[in-house]
């Protein structure tokens, strides 16, 4: 256990920091294409290219700090009329669903991103290889399945401690 609480740490401060250097970035892209509008009368195209794909992986991001925070919305109307120990399980389920969904983007993106390299293919506007932009789905979707495998073994830790009283 001391190994996953080692991982978890770890994983939780690289989500927060990628998280905020995103948002930095692609709030200064932004601003500075706003004013290379107005001053220029033009766009800069490598400014919308490099924020969306930032913005992707603060998704990634984002999902992964609300699992490990067991901030994400849902329905509960159902599961409210269940018993404690119910509503654990179903969470583990429904934590374990998440975290395999998470392994089949990054396995797939593994693919997408050994597809792009092999064919070299190139973003649009600043001509890098795209391997790199794609990269950041199954870079951000471990941080997501982590923090979902994270949820699933607190819960279960906390179903056993339930159960043993």
């Amino acid at each position: 256990m001391r190994v996953w609480s080692t991982i978890n740490k770890v994983s939780a401060s690289l989500e927060r920091i990628v998280s905020c250097v995103a948002v930095i970035v692609m709030a200064f892209l932004v601003f500075i294409n706003v004013i290379a509008r107005f001053v220029f009368n033009n766009s800069l195209a490598f400014s919308d290219e490099i924020s969306t794909y930032l913005f992707v992986l603060m998704s990634f991001m984002g999902t992964a700090i609300a699992a490990r925070r067991n901030a994400h919305l849902g329905l509960s109307i159902l599961t409210d009329r269940f018993s404690k120990k119910t509503q654990l399980k179903i969470a583990i389920l429904m934590y374990a669903i998440s975290a395999f969904f998470c392994f089949l983007i990054v396995f797939f993106g593994i693919q997408m991103v050994i597809s792009q390299y092999q064919l070299g293919q190139e973003s649009a506007a600043m001509q890098w290889p795209e391997w790199i932009y794609g990269s950041f789905v199954p870079i951000g979707a471990t941080f997501a399945m982590l923090s979902f495998i994270q949820g699933v073994v607190e819960r279960v830790e906390k179903l056993r401690s339930e159960g043993d009283k």
